[in-house]
């Protein structure tokens, strides 16, 4: 046999609800791929000019893998690349445990105990690469992994999953001499895309918290526009739903809600200082309507605009 492609099969539903308790599952998972490259093939990679620095030697995908989990207490030889393109999970390399998220890239260096499981509530749905070779170590180097740092993050998933299907693809070739040249590299060039695109996910979060912390800014010097949530997301280069779910995150509030407290405030200010009237005072917030004004006011402040004022000033 040339080559081998292990499809395990599923259990089925009606098993899975004989047996109430959560199974720790290794492989086996429906629309699942798993291949692994022959043994006498891996022995032609060793002699291969410019394929002995680098080669595939398992490579597959698990889509929502739920009760996925995988413990190897030596590691294995080869440094294993997994992606993560949804859901969430853990991966765990001595007393070390780093939490995994859509567009996380991990990365286990060869002979290195690990443990990695799908999320029980959101399991991912991972691809996967082991490779080996003379350039591994200078490999993982360049990337900066290290058994105490693993992850990078590459949050463009459509990129990295067509980069890993253009390595799944060179199967096809049924393991020529050009076709495992072919599969080399395009592994490099996934790696490489790595190297271009990672960034840490620290700083990835950094970036989206100062992005909310840019359109609140923005709010306070426009209290005067009646800005939207739309304009807001767009300022903010992200969906509405991504952004409102990052906003409030921050501030415990939703965008919207958040820019009529700073305009309430901005009022309670001028009817303490000022002797505008409500009307004015609602025109200089953006309101065309100030009994419009008057009842969100109302429902910030607990009380009337002018009853505010009267309170205030005794």
């Amino acid at each position: 046999m040339d080559y081998i492609i292990l499809i395990r099969t599923v259990r089925s539903v009606q098993q899975k609800e004989n047996n109430p308790i959560a199974e720790q599952i290794r492989e086996g998972f429906t629309n699942q791929r798993l291949v692994v490259i022959p043994a006498n093939v891996i022995k032609r990679c060793h002699a291969l000019p410019l394929i002995r620095y680098l080669y595939v030697t398992h490579i597959g995908s698990f889509p929502s893998a739920s009760h996925h989990y995988v413990e190897r207490k030596a590691g294995v030889p080869q440094a294993i690349l997994m992606y993560c393109q949804d859901g969430k999970g853990t991966l765990q390399l001595g007393d070390s445990l780093f939490p995994v998220v859509q567009g996380h890239v991990m990365i286990i260096p060869p002979d290195t105990p690990h443990i990695y499981s799908a999320d029980d509530q959101e399991p991912w749905s991972i691809f996967w690469i082991h490779f080996s070779g003379q350039q591994t170590t200078a490999v993982l180097k360049s990337l900066g992994i290290q058994a105490g740092h693993p992850l990078l993050f590459v949050p463009d998933v459509t990129l990295m999953r067509q980069a890993f299907e253009d390595v799944y693809a060179c199967l096809n070739y049924h393991y020529n001499d050009a076709g495992l040249l072919a599969m080399t590299s395009e592994l490099m060039r996934l790696l490489s895309k790595i190297k271009l695109h990672y960034s840490h996910f620290q700083k990835h979060r950094q970036a989206a918290d100062d992005r909310i912390m840019d359109t609140i800014d923005f709010m306070q010097r426009h209290l005067d526009m009646p800005l939207n949530l739309e304009d807001l997301a767009a300022r903010s280069g992200q969906s509405i739903s991504y952004y409102s779910k990052l906003f409030k995150k921050r501030t415990n509030q939703s965008p919207m809600a958040y820019f009529i407290q700073l305009k309430t405030r901005r009022a309670c200010e001028l009817l303490d200082h000022t002797e505008l009237s409500v009307r004015e005072i609602a025109e200089e917030l953006g309101y065309d309507d100030p009994y419009y004004f008057s009842r969100l006011f109302k429902k910030t402040q607990g009380c009337a605009p002018i009853n505010y004022r009267k309170i205030i000033k005794g």
